[in-house]
């Protein structure tokens, strides 16, 4: 297999409509729990047939506000699109606090594990709000043989709603993107390929996808990530002691946030949370490097002479 087959094995494709249909169907009652949980509804899904996707002929009906959830995959990705004339987006969602905000990050989270095959899972996810779905969807650029899954949702109370899972996208990261950062992002791309050397009036955003391609390789290799409960020193003895039914008790408080080690070292505290049937960790603050310091000498009187 060549580098680029390699590439793209973990990389999204039409050609994976078959094992997307069947995740969907079987995560089902799991997306439509996380998007009751997030909407404050209780919500059955359906899920329809694979078709392939057109943006004009499915934008005549977009050209509305509403919610967007999407997934990045490698350098592909995909979105659920959910109209706010559904009637079943709540009211805090053009506008979320903090908790809202939490909502939409986990049902992102939540969407990407069960909509997605397994060996598909997510590098990155988000949710909100955007003024105009088409115009989102059209900025993540659906590839020319993209693919959309109907998902009917049906609330307790009568009310029903129709969202599309759409991939691949192209460009997955500018679907929440304004228009107006959209459109800057593609005149700078296109000013760069140019070869314009001068330095542009906008601060630039920093991108992964902007590195050169020898460091985003980097990026690639797979390193160990360790949650931790608790930790603590026994004697050997009473090692030697454990069996089935033994419990180890612990210092740590239940409350107690979860530690995060990466190759080895602290990176961030979390809690435990549920993703799908899955354990997951939201992280709730980053482990800053320890800081290293070291004396300066003063120079000898004769090093300052000879200056």
């Amino acid at each position: 297999m060549s580098r680029s087959e390699a590439e793209q094995v973990n990389e999204l494709s039409a050609e994976i409509a078959a094992e997307v249909l069947e995740a969907c169907r079987a995560g089902a009652p799991e997306a439509a729990a996380a998007l009751g949980r997030a909407l404050d509804a209780e919500l059955e899904l359906t899920v329809g047939e694979p078709e392939e996707f057109d943006l004009a002929r499915w934008g005549q009906k977009a050209h509305v506000a509403g919610l967007v959830v999407f997934f990045q995959v490698g350098g592909t990705g995909a979105l659920v699109a959910l109209a706010e004339q559904s009637g079943l987006l709540p009211d805090w969602l053009p506008d979320p606090d903090p908790t809202g905000r939490s909502k939409l990050d986990t049902l992102a989270q939540e969407l990407g594990a069960v909509l997605l095959p397994e060996r598909f899972f997510p590098d990155g996810f988000s949710a909100g709000w955007v003024e105009n779905l088409a115009a989102a969807v059209d900025r993540g650029q659906p590839a020319p043989s993209a693919v959309a899954v109907p998902l009917a949702l049906a609330a307790q109370d009568g009310r029903q709603a129709d969202c599309t899972l759409i991939w691949p996208l192209q460009r997955p990261t500018r679907v929440l993107a304004s228009s107006t950062a959209a459109e800057s992002t593609a005149d700078g791309e296109q000013g760069q390929a140019a070869g314009g050397g001068g330095q542009s009036g906008k601060a630039q955003s920093l991108s992964l996808g902007a590195l050169p391609e020898y460091a985003r390789s980097l990026l690639r290799i797979k390193v160990p990530v360790v949650v931790t409960l608790a930790r603590k020193r026994q004697p050997l003895g009473r090692i030697l002691e454990l069996g089935p039914g033994s419990i180890i008790q612990f210092d740590k408080g239940c409350e107690e946030l979860l530690e995060l080690d990466v190759a080895g070292r602290p990176v961030a505290t979390g809690e435990a949370v549920k993703v799908g049937d899955k354990f997951g960790l939201r992280i709730s603050s980053i482990v800053l490097p320890g800081e290293r310091f070291r004396p300066v000498k003063p120079r000898s009187g004769s090093e300052g002479q000879a200056g």
